[in-house]
């Protein structure tokens, strides 16, 4: 259940350079990478790692090395090419029938956005079970 926190400037800077360290890296930084990468103890990251889960901000799953990225919804799929500023070929399904889907991103954009995107839990709702939603 999430507390009653608020989100503060140094939770800005830890999750602006969690993210800068993904893109430029290719992959998650361990503790240690982090606190290198701010100068800071690994215990006040660790702690504010686990702050930011809290917040909802990050969810904690564990990684893969790899250049290729997996979302739990179309939402993270289609953010992460954004965020990456890269072009991207995302493999999905239809929810209804099964039928296999591939989206492209170009520039940002869905080149050919043909389709509907139905969310079947409300958008409240979603952090209830936030890696199956």
């Amino acid at each position: 259940m999430r507390k009653n926190l608020t989100y503060t400037p140094t939770d800005a800077t830890l999750r602006l350079a969690l993210y800068r360290f993904i893109v430029a890296r290719g992959h998650v930084p361990k503790i240690r990478e982090l606190a290198a990468a701010l100068s800071r103890p690994e215990k006040i990251i660790r702690a504010g790692i686990r702050r930011l889960a809290q917040l909802h901000i990050i969810v904690l799953q564990p990684q893969s090395r790899k250049r290729s990225w997996w979302a739990s919804c179309i939402w993270d799929a289609l953010a992460i090419p954004l965020m990456l500023r890269s072009e991207a070929v995302i493999t999905t399904a239809c929810a209804c029938c099964d039928s296999s889907m591939r989206l492209t991103v170009r520039n940002g954009r869905l080149p050919s956005a043909n389709g509907v995107i139905h969310f079947a839990v409300p958008a409240s709702r979603w952090y209830e079970n936030i890696v199956l939603t």
